[in-house]
């Protein structure tokens, strides 16, 4: 029995340090039963670096409201438009039909519903295969016009109908008197690093409705009223917690942001926020910190702003680091909702229905050097207004509080990812996506150097193939991740392996993406040609996403070809629809 009690702790204990790649499936996608080739289902897998795009055929729309999950191993579970629920086959749920009941959702069973941040998906802790979707019931109200009322639970068992899911409890009151939430649903994990505490703020006021969920479901109910009183504001907003969790920023369209400190053992918000005054705000979007916790971000239609948190005076550090560039997909991509990626990037939806998606290559870093790369993706299909929303799924325990009570340590798991520099081909900017309280760092670059350096940038002596090592380590533990790199054609002449390149969408409209994955060439160029020969664009292609504009480019079919310093990298077939 002593064996068995000390294997059964090792294994839960394991559950807090290895996997946890629950946000690895974002799904997008609008009017997906029509056969228009701009409508369907698209899905942005994070399995891949850089993460690949895909159309799919499914039967639900989103409309903004938008929440799924995938399992410890990044394999889809389920997703939900606030309508109904469906599998990872696309199909409807057992009892995963009538959700949030209501006037507004009847009106929108088809579409799905209309309020960012309204849903969201937690694993249930110590019950593998278990999880509870809070979410929020939008209806018409006769003074504030729409409302909520009640707030919810529904408890899915994925280890129901061989794997396929079933129901087991739905539209659990757990509030009944949040008649002024509307959307803004977050979730942190707990100090003692299992259980959850998830806050549903009250709009337009400083009041936060809160529970924790544990392996024994909803408990721990309180409503939290904080001075000072919000002013009469009548706007919606987006609210995020730091990674770490120690932080809760709220972001009031058409007023500021609130900063507000945050007791993971308590869960409660410290009182009197840090309120930084934001103007020309009125269209309004998202917020999300960097992945290191140091930047707080707000995007607001035509600018995206940057605040340094750890600075002595935060107001002074807000810095414009994106103005909208006018491209449209045919309207404009104009910034609304964030939400940071497994990748560390941070990923920005249109405030159109549009196929682009904006993302922030390096949050890490301060002001223009964060890189904002507008219209940088283009989804196979349109989304309208739709951004999925995650907590931070790997976040372990708050070692050394009074609530680190449960034995879980944090084991810390090895990962980074790779920018080639458009300059110079063998240099190469690394970013640490560790996670799990790493405290020391080494790399080895497979050339016979190596690093201390969290996010290290290196210069290799000459093309070829490099296996690159990041092993991360603290007090409990250590782990190393490798990958291989290949940087243009080997100078030793050796046998070049194949080359990932994907072309999406295809056909395309205004643009479409090539995207170049596991080779870092030395000075690609794509060539596109009419089926007479005629060359009608050329221009570079890096590693990772290329954005390719055709505008200006006739409808047809084209043939493309990709070569780096005389080697085909790939050939195909384009269409460009009208």
């Amino acid at each position: 029995m002593k064996h068995f009690l000390a294997l059964l702790f090792f294994l839960c204990n394991l559950t807090t340090s290895f996997g946890q790649k629950h946000d690895n499936i974002w799904l997008f996608g609008h009017n997906v039963q029509t056969p228009h080739p701009d409508y369907g289902g698209s899905t942005l897998d994070f399995n891949t670096e850089p993460p690949t795009s895909y159309k799919e055929e499914r039967e639900m729309n989103f409309n903004v409201t938008g929440a799924s999950i995938c399992d410890s191993t990044g394999n889809l579970q389920f997703y939900t438009n606030g309508a109904w629920i469906a599998n990872y086959l696309g199909e409807q749920m057992e009892n995963g039909d009538s959700l949030n009941p209501g006037t507004i959702t009847s009106n929108n069973y088809y579409g799905g519903l209309k309020v960012a941040q309204s849903h969201i998906v937690l694993p249930m802790p110590d019950n593998p295969g278990k999880y509870y979707l809070f979410h929020e019931r939008i209806d018409y109200h006769d003074v504030l016009i729409l409302a909520v009322n009640p707030t919810y639970f529904t408890v899915v068992d994925m280890n129901q109908n061989n794997g396929l899911g079933r129901v087991e409890e739905k539209n659990v009151a757990i509030f009944n008197d949040t008649t002024k939430t509307f959307g803004t649903i977050t979730a942190v994990k707990h100090a003692n690093g299992r259980d959850w505490w998830v806050l549903f703020p009250e709009k337009a006021e400083n009041n936060f409705y809160r529970c924790l969920l544990t392996p024994n479901g909803v408990a721990d109910l309180l409503i939290q009223s904080l001075s000072p009183s919000y002013p009469n504001i009548n706007s919606n907003g987006f609210i995020c917690f730091s990674p770490d969790g120690s932080r809760l920023a709220r972001f009031e369209i058409q007023h500021g942001l609130y900063i507000y400190d945050f007791d993971r053992c308590t869960g409660l918000l410290s009182d009197n926020p840090l309120f930084l005054p934001i103007p020309e705000t009125e269209l309004g979007g998202g917020v999300a910190f960097s992945p290191n916790g140091r930047f707080v971000y707000m995007a607001s239609s035509t600018f995206i702003l940057q605040a340094d948190t750890w600075a002595s005076d935060i107001a002074s550090t807000i810095d414009t680091v994106a103005v909208y560039d006018g491209f449209t997909a045919p309207f404009s991509t104009t910034f609304f909702a964030m939400q940071p990626g497994p990748d560390g990037r941070i990923y920005i939806t249109t405030n159109n229905e549009t196929k682009i998606l904006h993302y922030i290559n390096q949050p890490n870093k301060a002001g223009d050097s964060c890189e904002v790369v507008q219209h940088g993706i283009v989804l196979p299909t349109n989304n309208r207004f739709t951004s999925p929303h995650f907590p931070n799924y790997r976040l372990g325990p708050l070692d050394g509080s009074p609530c680190d009570t449960l034995g879980f340590d944090n084991n810390p798991i090895a990962k980074y990812r790779y920018d080639q520099d458009s300059t110079d081909y063998l240099q190469v900017e690394f970013t640490d996506l560790s996670y799990y309280e790493p405290v020391e760092w080494s790399w080895s670059f497979g050339d016979g150097t190596v690093s201390q350096d969290t996010s290290p940038v290196h210069t290799f002596p000459q093309g070829g193939s490099y296996e690159v090592c990041l092993t991360v380590s603290n007090q409990y533990s250590s782990d190393t991740y490798c990958r291989t790199l290949q940087l243009g054609t080997s100078a030793s002449g050796e046998v070049q392996p194949a080359v990932n390149l994907t072309v999406f969408p295809n056909p395309a409209r205004e643009a479409t993406n090539f995207i170049l994955s596991d080779y870092l060439p030395h000075n690609a160029t794509l060539y596109l040609h009419t089926a007479t020969g005629q060359l009608v664009h050329q221009q570079r292609i890096n590693y990772g996403w290329n954005l390719v504009s055709l505008e200006g480019i006739a409808p047809g079919l084209y043939f493309y070809e990709v070569r780096d310093e005389g080697r085909v990298l790939k050939t195909g077939k384009l269409v460009k629809v009208e």
